[in-house]
């Protein structure tokens, strides 16, 4: 297993200012589901299909965490996830 894991690509992941305010609004259990979240999807960006956003958050995408969204974009060439916003899915979009 190790050997296998040796060989991921990770993406580093940024949160930009609205992100960090975002995650200080909400609740410590609700943070630490989306933190694990996010680490997975550093782990698995290549292989995870997402999920692409219209309007004016076209070039993002939105990953679920119960009835939270986080929105992310990210860069292959340089193996970035920059998230956006994080937020209930009422008030995200």
């Amino acid at each position: 297993m190790q050997e296998i894991r040796d060989r991921l690509i990770v993406y580093t992941l940024v949160l930009d200012s609205r992100a960090q305010s975002d995650l200080r609004r909400l609740p410590p259990t609700i943070v630490r589901g989306i933190r694990s979240k996010m680490n997975w999807l550093c782990e698995n960006c290549d292989a995870h299909r997402h999920k692409a956003l219209k309007g004016k958050h076209k070039g993002k995408f939105t990953l679920k965490m119960n009835d939270y969204r986080v929105l992310y974009s990210f860069d292959k060439r340089v193996r970035e996830i920059t998230v956006h916003q994080v937020g209930h899915r009422s008030r995200v979009y």
